[in-house]
């Protein structure tokens, strides 16, 4: 099984490739549609360079973060080091420096409150 995603404009073009490239009889086509949440990039800083870190936001509330893959897959290469080594030490930069700031906003609170 052969799954394309493309935008709906080149549709009819891929079709054709497929149908030029590949022994298949016919081809299914369907729309999707893709609901996103809130995000924004932080950068974190490695011992091999900087990392950009993609955060999720569901409804005021982090719901997920995740290292830039090309930014890591990039940096694994110049350094000769794993892949799964750069994408793990951004996470734990990441964990280490947003669980710090959530300790300094809590201990602002108590001394405000």
């Amino acid at each position: 099984m052969l799954t394309v995603l493309a935008r709906p404009e080149d549709a009819q073009r891929l079709v054709k490739l497929i149908f030029a490239e590949s022994t298949t009889l016919g081809v299914r086509l369907r729309q999707e549609r893709r609901h996103l949440l809130a995000r924004k990039t932080i950068a974190v800083h490695t011992p091999w360079g900087d990392v950009q870190m993609k955060l999720a936001n569901l409804n005021g509330t982090l719901a997920n973060a995740a290292p830039e893959y090309e930014d890591c897959r990039r940096i694994a290469a110049q350094h000769q080091i794993p892949l799964k080594r750069v994408m793990q030490e951004a996470m734990r930069l990441y964990l280490t420096s947003n669980s710090q700031t959530s300790a300094e906003n809590q201990d602002l609170k108590s001394k405000n409150g």
